[in-house]
């Protein structure tokens, strides 16, 4: 195997250099001088005998060898930067709890009750990382996982612990103005507001219309949001009709910035979704964590 790879140094200079496009970016991050990564780039390139990028006055390309290359040396580091993550933590594993979240649910679900485990566990520091990129896409190492969705359960152990509601909502202008509770043919004749869930099987407007027999117009057009929360800041400022799940939505809707548009709704058994990795190391403080946040959890209306 080692007569077989490349020198291993000019990996990290060469995933640097090609995802940055420039040696000179390259050597500023790996805190080498340009000449060495020129250098070690052409080493590379002569020990694998193939030209790996075209070479221009401002910046580089790959070539086809090399982007075929940078395809596994960016998944390969990816992977071992993981594992080195992993395995750095392993002495303060009893110290620290990391949670991997859904945006809306670290907002509305486990906000409200760090404060309590803090209480509960004085001795553990809580690591929250709150995103919308799926769970299974992330090479962050975590000990408990929560997002709506029970997905890769060959890579995860999967556990529901909430379902939700998802219904239309609008601002409180926008429902005087417009028709009370329209059916879904109505519906989907509004301006509706599109959030881009990016292929993750969470409800869109076609999905819900589709549940009452009625088909999202193929020349319908609207805004579409990366972004849940932007997209309910949107319908907020009357801009029109969001889809909005119960959990993040019921306290917008007491306070007064939401309103329910339609008495039409669709059940989400799987809307809030625990993911604990297969065959990883169990935190000992891992279900109560669960039963905490499970017990904070109110039945969805």
């Amino acid at each position: 195997m080692k007569r077989l790879l490349p020198p291993m140094g000019t990996l990290v200079v060469f995933e640097s250099a090609a995802r940055l496009q420039s040696f000179s970016r390259a050597a500023d991050e790996c805190a080498l001088s340009q000449a060495s990564i020129s250098r070690q780039i052409r080493q590379l390139e002569d020990n694998l005998s193939v030209q790996l990028f075209d070479r221009h006055r401002y910046d580089v390309t790959l070539t086809d060898a090399g982007n075929h290359l940078y395809e596994t040396v960016q998944r390969s580091l990816a992977e071992l930067s993981s594992v080195a993550d992993e395995l750095r933590g392993l002495s303060k594993r009893n110290t620290r709890f990391t949670i991997y979240s859904d945006l809306s649910i670290a907002t509305h679900i486990l906000t409200p009750v760090m404060d309590l485990l803090q209480e509960r566990f004085p001795e553990i520091a809580f690591n929250m990382h709150s995103t919308y990129e799926p769970i299974e896409q992330t090479q962050i190492s975590f000990d408990l996982g929560l997002q709506p969705g029970a997905r890769a359960k060959n890579e995860f152990e999967v556990r529901t612990i909430a379902d939700d509601l998802v219904f239309p909502v609008c601002s409180p202008d926008y429902y005087k103005n417009n028709k009370r509770n329209p059916n879904a043919e109505e519906l989907s004749q509004l301006p509706l507001l599109h959030v881009d869930y990016d292929n993750r099987g969470s409800h869109d407007w076609a999905d819900f219309l589709k549940q009452f027999g009625a088909v999202l117009p193929q020349q319908h057009e609207g805004p579409v949001f990366s972004s849940y929360q932007v997209c309910l800041s949107a319908a907020e400022q009357g801009n029109g009709v969001a889809l909005g799940w119960a959990r993040s939505v019921n306290h917008k809707i007491k306070e007064g910035a939401l309103v329910r548009l339609s008495k039409l709704s669709s059940e989400v058994t799987d809307g809030v979704v625990i993911y604990r990795k297969k065959h990883q190391e169990v935190h000992p403080i891992t279900e109560e964590v669960i039963q905490i946040i499970e017990g904070s959890l109110q039945p969805c209306e």
